[in-house]
């Protein structure tokens, strides 16, 4: 086992001086059972949800948490958490799971107020954020607040109540996971001017009541992360060995390894990286 270790993972020999993991051979088998494993992943996470999650526990809790945290750090009052708007936010993601589209307006003209009024909250103002695609509630916030258009909806002074729904399901074929968030404030009895706000950047469904096993997002990225620091340190010692030995070779594969190392850097940046609008 060691010997195979060695001839593995260091220039020796037995591997013309070059470790056999960086070797075009064994940059393809690499490659191959990386593809395997993350179609592997895609089947169980289909097949197995309640064990192989699409995506961690995004709870509605703790995006209200979360939302009021940076709100108080504006010196803002807190939104409660309404349960009739959390029942529009419900609405409003099956009916884009049902209906398979990604916006504000459905497919058919339908606005998000619609679902909000639906709930029978009654609203002097209302806003709308939402996401898709995002491992945890902690990124979720934090792209609404990198947005503009998003962090003014969670940073206004006008809401006093805020809904959230989490829900599983395929738009456009696609396993995802939707996030809606609604504010409002109730209408007082004046019957004050109605004010809306959504955030304008650019198979049956139920919010999730279960919590993955494991996370696919996790296991994919951590599976990346791992192949880059094993594939980064062997190419390390293959330098440092070659200019300490001041061996030649004929050949070099480095634009074939530094490609691998991209593809591995864009897989780590981008596993878990969702969508706003």
């Amino acid at each position: 086992m060691k010997n195979f270790l060695h001839h593995l993972f260091l220039p020796h020999e037995s591997n013309n001086r070059r470790a056999r993991a960086i070797h075009p051979m064994g940059l393809s088998v690499i490659i191959g059972l990386y593809t395997l494993v993350q179609i592997g992943l895609g089947w169980v996470s289909r097949t197995y949800p309640h064990v192989l999650g699409y995506a961690s526990n995004i709870a509605p809790e703790e995006i209200v948490r979360l939302t009021n945290i940076e709100r108080k750090s504006q010196g803002l009052s807190e939104v409660r958490l309404d349960t009739k708007l959390s029942a529009a936010a419900a609405q409003k993601a099956a009916d884009m799971i049902a209906r398979d589209y990604w916006a504000h307006v459905s497919t058919v003209g339908t606005q998000p107020w619609y679902f909000v009024n639906n709930s029978g909250y009654a609203y002097k103002y209302a806003g709308e954020n939402l996401a898709r695609d995002f491992a945890d509630p902690d990124t979720v916030v934090k792209a609404w607040m990198n947005s503009p258009t998003h962090r003014e909806n969670l940073l206004s002074s006008r809401y006093q109540d805020v809904g959230v729904a989490v829900i599983d399901g395929k738009l456009g074929g696609r396993e995802t996971t939707l996030v809606v968030q609604f504010f409002g404030t109730k209408l007082n009895a004046t019957g004050s001017i109605l004010s809306v706000k959504a955030a304008e950047e650019a198979g049956p469904s139920a919010t999730r009541n279960w919590n993955p096993v494991l996370n696919r997002f996790d296991i994919a990225k951590s599976l990346s992360i791992m192949l880059l620091v094993v594939f980064s340190v062997i190419l390390a010692i293959d330098v440092i060995w070659i200019s300490h030995r001041k061996i030649h070779r004929w050949t070099s594969k480095s634009l074939a390894h530094l490609a691998f190392i991209v593809a591995l850097l864009i897989a780590v940046v981008t596993v878990s990286k969702g969508v706003i609008l």
